[in-house]
């Protein structure tokens, strides 16, 4: 059941075309560069909106946030103010807000209101511990330091070392990655911004080398790991090929969908026919028939038993 209802969550997004899912990824970088504010605070409560209309999208519920720190704007610490979001499943996916939690938000203030709604829905709200908090306060004022550089070239230099060094922490692994390579992953799809795939971004070999023996200490293969492997594969690279046959054995038994991202870069990276059509056999299953955890399984089984 837990698959199912990961899988239909997954495929949601998935299946919503380019009109239905209208905003593009919006990682770090761009967040503190369009958003009001920038505040860190605890949801008090979490409350119906009785006044919501008809064609008021996301403001069905009323987030009541205390702000603890503000790295941005006008809103001030200790202050209670009010954001409007909604708990309804929809794409593109509102704004999430538990009750309780510790939450990174990046707002606007509506017009002729008090209240505020969160910039670029699900991607400006982040639930994070103070331990990861801190993370994502050094580099949001990094971000903002190199922001005000006035030199080009100094500031794109600037630019990339930041993405590495989000990339080389787990809180903002994906913040660094999506950037450096955006097309591993599948939400790159619905990118709108002309200038994402460009590869303005490029990488010296000081910077792939950081990365490379980041990702080679990692102990489980997780699907936000895809972008590093992407970023420092090499042709023929044996050593990285070794590195995630141990560790794809090691946990392909709790893959739900990520097993196929693997066993496509192992197939590649090994040149072996025989797992390309393994590999292949997955890509053709139906996720949505009754039997795909166990057809899944069983493909990744034979996999790894192949390596």
């Amino acid at each position: 059941m837990k698959t199912k209802l990961f899988l239909f969550l997954i495929l949601s997004v998935l299946s919503c075309n380019l009109f239905a899912y209208p905003i593009s990824p919006m990682p770090l970088r761009k967040l503190i560069i369009e958003s009001e504010n920038i505040v860190y605070g605890e949801v008090l409560d979490i409350k119906s909106n009785k006044k919501v209309k008809e064609h008021d999208w996301f403001k069905s519920e009323i987030v009541v946030l205390k702000i603890y720190d503000v790295l941005h704007g006008n809103i001030k610490s200790g202050q209670i103010i009010e954001v409007y979001t909604s708990s309804e499943i929809s794409c593109p996916a509102p704004a999430y807000y538990e009750k309780g939690k510790l939450t990174l938000a990046f707002l606007y203030k509506e017009k002729k209101e008090d209240r505020y709604s969160t910039h670029s829905l699900s991607y400006g709200s982040k639930i994070l511990e103070k331990e990861e908090y801190s993370v994502y306060k050094k580099r949001i004022l990094e971000m903002q330091d190199i922001l005000k550089i006035k030199n080009e070239e100094e500031k794109h230099a600037k630019t990339v070392d930041w993405l590495v060094e989000c990339a080389l922490q787990k809180p903002t692994k994906w913040e660094g990655t999506y950037e450096l390579s955006p097309e591993s992953d599948f939400m790159s799809f619905y990118d709108r911004d002309k200038d994402t795939f460009v590869r303005k971004f490029e990488l010296n070999d000081n910077q792939k080398e950081k990365l490379r023996l980041y990702f080679l200490s990692q102990k489980k293969l997780e699907y936000s790991d895809l972008g590093l492997l992407d970023l420092v594969a090499m042709p023929n690279d044996k050593e990285l090929l070794s590195f995630l046959i141990s560790r794809f054995k090691e946990s392909y038994n709790d893959f739900i969908f990520e097993g196929n991202f693997f066993m496509s870069r192992i197939a590649d990276l090994s040149g072996r026919n025989d797992l390309k059509e393994i590999s292949e056999k997955n890509e053709k299953l139906d996720m949505f028939s009754e039997n795909y955890d166990q057809k899944n399984k069983e493909i990744l089984t034979e996999f790894a038993s192949k390596l």
